[in-house]
């Protein structure tokens, strides 16, 4: 037996795919992917599944709390250092 993989970018073409498929007598198995990462690293999709459920969970801060922060911290170290 032989396992031929395709992937079917236009979802409209996957009927007319499974049709000839059909008439040429094949067995197949359609497998959805609703997470297409293309060629990203696993670690890379690890860390933005883990980014995309810190927004979920509200554990975010805004570029002015950002900001706000480091300019707090640089002014700390300015003041600490004497400059």
């Amino acid at each position: 037996m032989t396992t031929i993989t395709v992937e079917v970018d236009k979802e409209e073409d996957l009927p007319a795919l499974q049709e000839v498929l059909g008439k040429m007598g094949l067995k197949y198995h359609v497998e959805e992917d609703d997470e297409d990462w293309g060629d990203l690293p696993e670690a890379a999709i690890e860390g933005i599944k883990a980014g995309l459920a810190d927004i979920e969970a509200g554990r975010t801060h805004t570029h002015e709390e950002v900001m706000a922060e480091i300019d707090r911290k640089i002014a700390d170290y300015r003041k600490a250092n004497g400059q």
